[in-house]
C-alpha cells in the first residue's frame, strides 16, 4: 500500500500526457517489460501489483496492452502470448518522468505536512503522514469503487470512525491551497489519480473509455433535504461550499433539479423546529445538526419563521422546481414494502419516523419514475441526490442495486462529483467533496450531545456539579475532542457517572490561566442551564410555525382544486378551437382539393391519441401553472409572501 501515493501521482501525470483514461496506465505497464526477456500475462500483472500497488483484471490489461502494442511499444508472440518491450518503448521510458521526481514531490508535501502537523503538537512519521493520507484518498473513492463495480462492494455498513489527526489533515489543505500552491497541486494531482485508478474496476474494457464519453439524458435530480441546507448556506462552510459547486455543475450539464413536495414538508419541519431546539446548543462548540450551525449564524425565531413562509420562493430563486401532487403525506406514509422499515433501522437506527418515511417515500417516488431498472446512470431518467452516506449505502446494499448491478434510486453527492469530474476532467477536482466527507466525522453527534446536555442540566439542577466547573468543559475544546470520538449509536455510554467524571477532569484546568473570553463565550449556555428553560414560549413558536404550514398546505389544497376545475373549463374551450381549426381546414381542403394534404397535417396537428389526447395535454400543462398561480395569488391575498 506504501506505493500507490507513488503510482496516483504517477496517474496523473500519465493521463495529462495522454488522450483518455487507457493512456495512463499502458506506461506501468511497459515500465514492468524494462527489465528484458518476453513474459506472459500473469507475470506483468504480479509486477503491477508488487512495482505499484496497482490490481489490474485480466481483461482490462488486456485492452491497456493493445494500446502499447498499437502505439507500437510492444510487440507479441502470438504462438505463446507473450509481451517483449520494442525499441521504441525503451526511448518512452527514457523519456519518461523518473520515479525519483515523482518521489521528490511526494516527499516534499509529506515533509511540510510533518512540519505542519508538528506546529499542532502532534507527530508523526513519514510512513504516518502516507497512511493518513491514503486514508483520505481511499475515502472519497470507495462509493465509485462499487458504482464502477458492484461485486466489489463489500456488505459492511462502512460507518467510519474519526482518526483524530484528520482535523489537522484538512485544515493543512486549506491552508495549502491558499500559502503554497505547489505543494497543493501535487496533493491534487494524488487525489486525482486515485479517482482514475478508479476505472480499472470496470468490469466491461469498454467502460474504461465510455465512461467519458457517454452523454446524460435528459435527468431529473431531486434534491435532498440536507443538501438543499447547504445550498442555501445553512450549514457551516466545509459542507455548504462542496455542495454549491457541485450544484452549479449540475446546471451547467442542464440536469432538471427539483424536489419533491414532501421534501419541502421535511425542510419546514425541520426549521420550524428551531425555536424549539435552538437553546440546546452552545455557540463555540460543533454539533452535527443544521441547529448548532443556525445558532453559530445569528439566527433567530423570527428567520425561521420568514424562512418558512419565503420557502417556495427561495427555491424557486435557486432555480428548484417542486414536484406537486406525489400523494405523500409524510406523518402517515405507508411503503410500498413494509419490511424496508426494519432494512433502514440497521444503518440509521435512530433516525425518526417522519424522516425515515421522507427516505422511503423518495426511493419509492424515483423507482416509479423510471419505469424499470436502469444499468447506466446516463439513462437513469431521475435519481435523488443526498450527503447522506448510510441512505445511499442502505440503497445500494439492501434494495438489491448491488446484486443486480443497476443504478440507485439514492446518489450519493461526492460520488456524482467524482462521476462528472471523470467525464469532463476540466471542470474543478472534486478535493472539497471530500473534506466535507472527512470533516463529517469531526462533529458532535447531535444525540451524543442532547444525551450529555440533559444529564448535565440535571445535574446542575441537583447541585452536583458547579457552573464554574462547567465553564471548564469548554477549556480549550475539552468537551468537544471527547464526545466527537462517539458514534451516534453509543449514546447509551453516556451516563451521569460519565459526566461526572468529565466534569472533574476539567476541573483541573482551574489551575491554568484561563482567558477572561472563555467566560464570555459560555455566559449564553450557562444562562441557559440557569433559566430552568421555559418550553411555553418555545412550544408556542413552533406551533405557530406549523399553523403557517398548516395554512400553506390548505391553500395549496384550494389552489389545486380550483385549478382542476378551471383548467377543465379552458382545455374543454381550446380543444374546440383546435376542432374549429381543423373543421375549417378540411373546408378548405375539400373546397380546393385537397383532402389527401389534410389527411397528412391531421396526424401532425392531434397527435396519435387523438382529440381527447390533446385536450388531456392542453389541460394538465394549464392545471400545473393554474395551480402555481393561484397558489401565489392566495399567499398574497393572505399576506403571507411578506
Amino acid at each position: 500500500m506504501e506505493k500507490l501515493i507513488h503510482t496516483y501521482a504517477l496517474v496523473k501525470s500519465l493521463y495529462d500526457q495522454g488522450e483518455d483514461y487507457i493512456d495512463a496506465f499502458w506506461p506501468f505497464v511497459i515500465k514492468t517489460l524494462s527489465a528484458g526477456g518476453s513474459v506472459d500475462l500473469g507475470f506483468i500483472q504480479r509486477n503491477l501489483k508488487e512495482n505499484f500497488d496497482l490490481e489490474m483484471p485480466l481483461h482490462v490489461l488486456g485492452t491497456v496492452l493493445n494500446r502499447a502494442k498499437r502505439r507500437g511499444y510492444i510487440c507479441v508472440e502470438q504462438k505463446e502470448n507473450r509481451y517483449n518491450l520494442t525499441e521504441k518503448g525503451l526511448e518512452y521510458l527514457d523519456k519518461l518522468e523518473t520515479d525519483k521526481e515523482v518521489e521528490r514531490r511526494i516527499t516534499a508535501l509529506l515533509e511540510d505536512m510533518k512540519q505542519f502537523f508538528n506546529e499542532h503538537n502532534v507527530s508523526l512519521s513519514l510512513d504516518q503522514m502516507r497512511d493518513l493520507l491514503l486514508s483520505f484518498l481511499h475515502k472519497n473513492i470507495a462509493p465509485l469503487i462499487e458504482f464502477i463495480n458492484p461485486s466489489a462492494a463489500s456488505d459492511e455498513l462502512l460507518i467510519s470512525e474519526p482518526k483524530g489527526n484528520e482535523e489537522v489533515l484538512i485544515e493543512y489543505i486549506k491552508v495549502t491551497e491558499q500559502q503554497k500552491p505547489e505543494l497543493y497541486k501535487n496533493l491534487q494531482d494524488m487525489v486525482l489519480g486515485s479517482i482514475i485508478s478508479v476505472v480499472l474496476y470496470a468490469e466491461e474494457p469498454s467502460e474504461v473509455t465510455e465512461i467519458s464519453t457517454r452523454k446524460f439524458k435528459q435527468c431529473q435530480v431531486f434534491l435532498d433535504t440536507n443538501f438543499v441546507f447547504s445550498i442555501l448556506d445553512l450549514h457551516t462552510p466545509e459542507f455548504n461550499e462542496p455542495a454549491k459547486e457541485l450544484f452549479n455543475l449540475l446546471k451547467r450539464y442542464k440536469f432538471d433539479l427539483k424536489v419533491f413536495d414532501f421534501t419541502v414538508g421535511e425542510i419546514c419541519s425541520v426549521i420550524g423546529g428551531y425555536p424549539r431546539e435552538v437553546y440546546y446548543y452552545p455557540t463555540t462548540i460543533r454539533i452535527d445538526t443544521l441547529y448548532s450551525s443556525l445558532k453559530r449564524k445569528g439566527w433567530t425565531k423570527t428567520d425561521a419563521q420568514e424562512f418558512v413562509v419565503d420557502i417556495e420562493d427561495i427555491l424557486d430563486k435557486k432555480g428548484i422546481k417542486i414536484e406537486w401532487e406525489t400523494g405523500v403525506d409524510l406523518k402517515a406514509y405507508n411503503p410500498a414494502n413494509d419490511e424496508l422499515r426494519n432494512l433502514m433501522r440497521e444503518y440509521k437506527p435512530s433516525q425518526g419516523l417522519f424522516s425515515q418515511n421522507h427516505d422511503i417515500a423518495a426511493i419509492e417516488k424515483v423507482k416509479e419514475l423510471r419505469g424499470k431498472p436502469r444499468r447506466k446512470i446516463e439513462d437513469s431518467k431521475a435519481f435523488f441526490l443526498t450527503s447522506d452516506g448510510k441512505l445511499s449505502r442502505f440503497n445500494f446494499i439492501k434494495i438489491g442495486h448491488k446484486e443486480n448491478g443497476t443504478v440507485c434510486e439514492v446518489i450519493l453527492d461526492r460520488l456524482l462529483a467524482n462521476i462528472l469530474w471523470l467525464k469532463d476532467p476540466s471542470t474543478r477536482p472534486p478535493l472539497k467533496s471530500i473534506i466535507a466527507a472527512y470533516s463529517r466525522d469531526l462533529f458532535i453527534k447531535r444525540r451524543i450531545w442532547d444525551r450529555f446536555y440533559v444529564l448535565l442540566q440535571q445535574l446542575r439542577q441537583e447541585g452536583k456539579v458547579e457552573d464554574e466547573n462547567i465553564s471548564m468543559l469548554f477549556y480549550h475544546s475539552y468537551i468537544e475532542d471527547v464526545l466527537r470520538e462517539f458514534d451516534e449509536t453509543e449514546a447509551d455510554k453516556i451516563t451521569p457517572e460519565f459526566v461526572l467524571e468529565e466534569v472533574e477532569k476539567a476541573a483541573k484546568f482551574k489551575e491554568k490561566k484561563i482567558e477572561r473570553t472563555l467566560r464570555e463565550k459560555e455566559g449564553e449556555f450557562l444562562q441557559q442551564l440557569k433559566e430552568a428553560v421555559s418550553k411555553k414560549g418555545q412550544e408556542d413558536e413552533t406551533k405557530l410555525l406549523e399553523r403557517l404550514e398548516k395554512i400553506k398546505n390548505s391553500l395549496k389544497e384550494s389552489a389545486e382544486r380550483k385549478a382542476k376545475r378551471d383548467s377543465w373549463i379552458y382545455a374543454s374551450v381550446l380543444t374546440l378551437l383546435v376542432l374549429a381549426l381543423i373543421y375549417g381546414l378540411y373546408l378548405a381542403c375539400k373546397k380546393g382539393g385537397a383532402i389527401e394534404f389534410l389527411t397528412v397535417v391531421l396526424p401532425l396537428i392531434i397527435g396519435g391519441s387523438g382529440i381527447i389526447g390533446v385536450w388531456t395535454k392542453i389541460r394538465r400543462r394549464l392545471k400545473n401553472k393554474l395551480s402555481n398561480h393561484i397558489y401565489k395569488q392566495k399567499l398574497k391575498e393572505t399576506r403571507l409572501d411578506e
